[in-house]
């Protein structure tokens, strides 16, 4: 038999469920005690700030993988935030769902779903959960600009439900998306949730239409600001400048 890929560590924040087969977040946290640390501060500072505004926030964390975002701001903010994470991938949905449980993090929500431009399904290529690979950086279309995933083995596909963030109908605010280059359909989808409630947006800029990402947030009166492969939007009226990073405009 073989096996069980998944497996229990202990983290910085919390015990995390890790596919022993990722080279990169799995053992990352397993070497250090947590991956993504710079983007965990970031997101910390923005949170700080946004809750001088409001007693508590809601937070979409759309591309949760196996939920290091998820985890860390939940237990750092508590009954504070309010958390919707999303994960296309079933088997590491999964595995969100039990490190939420086994961190008691009621103050979350976790979707089996591919975050898109319309609800819908699609049907996805998979790769092999007990062999080496990025399961990150699956991709569930084809990227506009870049891929990393040609070396990667698909075995198997599944059909997964796609769904729009406008059709929460909520007030949100502060979206990441970092879902393989799905970024600006996920925008498109949300629309009417980020001009009617203006969240702050970390958006992952690699694969995705970087010029539609960087156009749809300046008509609509955010200023940018990069981090590697990310950018920042960030309403202008809220007033809050981010000075340690390169600013887009």
């Amino acid at each position: 038999m073989m096996a069980n890929p998944n497996v229990l560590i202990a983290s910085d924040y919390g015990p995390i469920i890790i596919n022993r087969y990722d080279p990169f977040i799995g053992m990352d946290i397993a070497r250090i005690g947590y991956c993504f640390k710079d983007d965990i501060n970031l997101f910390k500072r923005i949170i700080d700030f946004l809750l001088t505004k409001s007693d508590s926030i809601t937070y979409y964390d759309c591309g949760s993988n196996i939920g290091t975002h998820t985890l860390a701001l939940g237990r750092i903010f508590r009954e504070k935030i309010k958390i919707r994470a999303f994960e296309a991938q079933r088997q590491i949905y999964y595995m969100v769902c039990g490190t939420v449980a086994l961190n008691g993090l009621s103050n979350t929500f976790v979707h089996n779903n591919a975050v898109s431009d319309s609800n819908g399904v699609i049907e996805i290529a998979l790769p092999d959960y007990n062999m080496i690979n990025n399961f990150g950086g699956v991709e569930m279309m084809t990227p506009k600009k870049w891929s990393d995933n040609e070396s990667m083995a698909k075995v198997s596909k599944e059909k997964v439900s796609c769904v729009t963030l406008d059709s929460f109908e909520e007030k949100v605010d502060f979206i990441k998306l970092d879902i393989e280059g799905m970024e600006d359909r996920a925008l498109i989808g949300a629309t009417k949730t980020i001009d009617t409630y203006r969240p702050i947006c970390f958006v992952e800029i690699l694969k995705t239409d970087v010029d539609f990402v960087l156009n749809f947030f300046k008509s609509r009166n955010y200023v940018a600001f990069q981090s590697n492969a990310d950018a920042i939007f960030i309403p202008s009226e809220l007033g809050y400048e981010l000075e340690d990073l390169n600013k887009l405009y």
